[in-house]
């Protein structure tokens, strides 16, 4: 697996729902089945900001400063 600079993840560069992005995380990674993938990709993201630039925003977001996309 090949990782950019600004990809460590390896993740498809496009924009996912929160759903998406969680179920990506658990194939990637794997999971407890306990917690849904919208929780795990909200926890994840929490600690990794970043990684919200690749969520499909709603029309009312507030952009995040930390995040450095929005």
């Amino acid at each position: 697996m090949k990782e950019s600079g600004n990809n460590p993840l390896g993740i498809e560069n496009k924009l996912y729902t929160i759903e998406e992005f969680g179920s990506t995380l658990r194939n990637k990674f794997g999971a407890d089945s306990f917690i849904s993938n919208v929780m795990l990709a909200e926890l994840f993201l929490s600690k990794y900001p970043i990684y919200s630039c690749n969520i499909k925003k709603s029309k009312n977001h507030i952009s995040q400063k930390n995040c450095g996309c929005c």
